[in-house]
């Protein structure tokens, strides 16, 4: 798991020290920086990004809870450490309060603190992480199933689950197609290359674009389709390893 980056902010020196040495036993907390005082630490939060703040609510000039209204919906995870147990129920009020520490803090009651962020946090890179691909599906899902070809007078209707790979030939394309039929039609690979869903298509060379779902394999510079070995051009071949093998 990517460490957790938390930002302390107390107006006391002894309050970091103890927060911080109790941080620093639990692996997968990083504290990437420490503010006295409210201004500080909206100054720092304008410049850096942080997951959790550790947060004093007594302090001069800016309370933690004038902080938090100052962030508004940017603000990250909050756990409050206060010695005022009146101000635990306001801090609830806000839907990124995660926990509140009473002063003097317990590294039992602290550590229980930290793995309710931890888990909230999985929760919820879960949860971006499902949106970002039903997204993606959503998109191939919508895109059209098939592309007009045209020649002449005439007007073909493709699948593009049909395509295996086109090449550029001059002013006119080769489609490769599943039927070992190959159609000839006038156009330039720059301007196909906006008519296909990047999602099911990629150019892998000047004169090669080739439907990914039938790449059996990248084998040095060339991709394998079938008994096929197409050439990665050299300004294409780190794209290419990356949207057809993921590397």
């Amino acid at each position: 798991m990517t460490k957790i980056k938390i930002l302390i902010v107390d107006d006391e020196p002894l309050a970091h020290s103890v927060l911080e040495g109790y941080c620093k036993n639990i692996d997968y907390i990083d504290v990437v920086g420490n503010c006295y005082d409210g201004i500080s630490a909206l100054n720092f939060l304008n410049k850096n990004e942080v997951d959790a703040i550790l947060l004093d609510i007594q302090m001069p000039d800016l309370t933690g809870l004038e902080l938090l209204d100052s962030l508004k919906h940017h603000a990250p995870k909050i756990i409050f450490t206060t010695a005022f147990t009146e101000y635990a129920f306001k801090g609830f009020n806000y839907d990124q309060v995660v926990d509140y520490l009473h002063k003097p803090v317990r590294l039992t009651r602290f550590i229980k603190a930290l793995e309710r962020l931890k888990k909230l946090l999985m929760l919820e890179r879960e949860h971006q992480n499902l949106v970002a691909e039903n997204s993606v599906e959503t998109k191939i899902d919508q895109a059209p199933n098939f592309i007009i070809l045209k020649d002449n007078k005439t007007a073909y209707r493709i699948l593009m689950s049909d395509i295996i790979y086109i090449q550029s030939w001059g002013n006119y394309l080769k489609f490769f197609l599943t039927n070992d039929d190959i159609k000839i039609i006038r156009k330039t690979i720059k301007k196909l290359e906006s008519e296909l869903p990047e999602q099911l298509f990629t150019r892998i060379h000047k004169s090669y674009m080739v439907n990914i779902k039938y790449v059996a394999a990248i084998q040095g510079n060339q991709i394998i389709i079938g008994d096929q070995k197409i050439p990665i051009g050299k300004s294409y071949i780190v794209i290419a390893k990356k949207v057809i093998a993921g590397i």
